[in-house]
């Protein structure tokens, strides 16, 4: 037992830096494999177009999702091997590592490309009925997270009343039920809209299943494990803020409800994701946008012919001479 009171620290502390080390070259292999498609690309020329059946790529990748899920489940559970300890020790370090060094690449190298390729102008109705409810609901659980994470007493304190706990936890459900349908809406148009496949991509479909399976399984700890935003404080923050400060602390979270560990699990896994796919336009918001100028847009074509239009080229195209 002394031994082994002495060993775990040691192996912990290895998996950690390991974890930094794994994520540091991954990094760099996924930015030189990035490069060189790119460079066969400009020498070869694009490939031929091609239409891509999304219904069927995320029907596919949220089939995945599932399993891989259903495995963590049973491993973690189970304790398999060191599962818990790459999870929520190692893992961290490696969505953080790439997060921040794919962040600063793709911003470098790609410059002003640097946007999450918006759609409004090619249908509006259905982008605002799914975005409205997806952003301000994902927005307000955002900001509920952060002050647990920033100030878990005042928070825990708050919640001694019971009529005020009760008003928190079914405020804040409210609003995940408003993420989920908004994201759900958001699905529906991208894979209902046929002239929305030209601005779409296979990532498109992995950031849908991603944030189902987040706001999914955040709603799964409302209802199951109740008073989360109690034992986030108590509990959760405490984890949190020992990655933050390169000493996991497992004991927390491997006493967690396995939908509890999936949640944080998806959530490293989005940060991971995030200079791959449209989450990165975030970290450049225009803020600038405030105080600019109007933009003026000048239609060449009819507007509502070409907004109603089914056609991907509609109209014909105005030439200068």
């Amino acid at each position: 037992m002394i031994l082994l009171d002495v060993v775990s620290p040691w192996v912990t502390d290895g998996y950690m830096y390991f974890g930094i080390v794994v994520a540091i070259l991954l990094a760099y292999a996924i930015m030189k494999t990035y490069m060189k498609a790119k460079k066969t690309l400009e020498e070869n020329g694009p490939l031929p177009d091609k239409k891509n059946n999304y219904a069927a790529i995320f029907v596919g990748m949220l089939i995945i999702a599932g399993g891989v899920v259903f495995g963590l489940k049973m491993g973690l559970e189970e304790n398999l091997g060191s599962l818990n300890t790459i999870m929520f020790a190692v893992f961290p370090y490696v969505a953080f590592a790439i997060f921040i060094i794919g962040s600063i690449y793709r911003y470098k190298s790609k410059g002003f490309k640097v946007s999450s390729l918006s759609t409004q102008f090619l249908e509006g109705k259905k982008l605002f009925w799914g975005s409205q409810p997806f952003h301000w609901g994902l927005l307000v659980l955002f900001f509920g997270h952060l002050i647990a994470f920033l100030f878990p007493r005042t928070l825990i304190a708050f919640n001694g009343d019971p009529v005020r706990l009760l008003i928190l936890e079914v405020s804040s459900f409210a609003f995940g039920l408003s993420a989920l349908l908004g994201l759900i809406l958001l699905i529906k148009r991208r894979l209902s809209t046929q002239r929305l496949t030209m601005v779409a991509n296979k990532m498109d479909m992995l950031v849908y299943v991603t944030l189902f399976i987040q706001i999914v399984s955040g709603l799964g700890i409302a209802l199951f494990a109740r008073w989360g935003s109690t034992w986030f404080a108590s509990s959760l923050t405490p984890y949190l803020r020992s990655v933050f400060a390169f000493d996991p602390d497992l004991n927390v979270v491997n006493a967690m409800p396995w939908f509890v560990q999936i949640h944080i699990i998806s959530a490293f896994f989005i940060i991971a994701i995030i200079p791959f796919t449209r989450f990165m336009h975030f970290l450049v918001a225009p803020i600038d946008y405030i105080w600019r100028d109007y933009q003026l847009v000048v239609w060449n074509w009819n507007k509502k012919k070409i907004r109603k239009s089914t056609t991907y080229f509609p109209g014909k195209e105005i030439k200068n001479h």
